[in-house]
């Protein structure tokens, strides 16, 4: 599988300056032809730092409060990668989930799935979502003021 350079993607994404996280959000949601809300839940995370639900008419990212504003960030921007990545058409790592699997699931106390390790996938959007970061700090000393 042939994935993208991360900073073409970037570049692609904040331009050659630095963009807000609504800015990029806004632009990945074109490129989507969706909505996408970013949603801070405080529920029982466990070791889960984030998740995204892709439905017919929005994508949520869900995310839990955090302490440190840049940590949050990149659980996004991490999201945010896979979101990309599916608008070109590439695979995730993670399971495709039928909507009977999912219905199934409702309702569920757990739900649990083989994951697969070091994917190149996983790796790809790390480096987006620290790339992201990075075009985020670099913009102002304070947080992104979207969150």
């Amino acid at each position: 599988m042939a994935l993208p350079l991360v900073q073409d993607k970037v570049r692609e994404l904040c331009g050659d300056g630095t963009a807000s996280l609504s800015e990029v959000v806004e632009r990945l949601a074109e490129i989507r032809e969706k909505p996408i809300e970013l949603v801070e839940q405080d529920w029982d995370w466990g070791t889960l730092t984030a998740f995204k639900l892709d439905a017919e008419d929005r994508i949520k990212i869900f995310f839990p409060p955090q302490k440190s504003t840049q940590y949050k960030l990149h659980c996004i921007y991490h999201e945010l990668g896979h979101i990309f990545l599916e608008s070109l058409r590439i695979p995730v790592s993670g399971p495709t989930f039928s909507k009977e699997m999912l219905k199934e699931a409702a309702g569920a106390i757990s739900m649990s799935c083989r994951t697969v390790p070091n994917h190149p996938v996983e790796r790809w959007v790390e480096d987006f979502a620290f790339e992201m970061s990075k075009k985020t700090r670099s913009r102002s000393s304070g947080p992104d003021p979207f969150l």
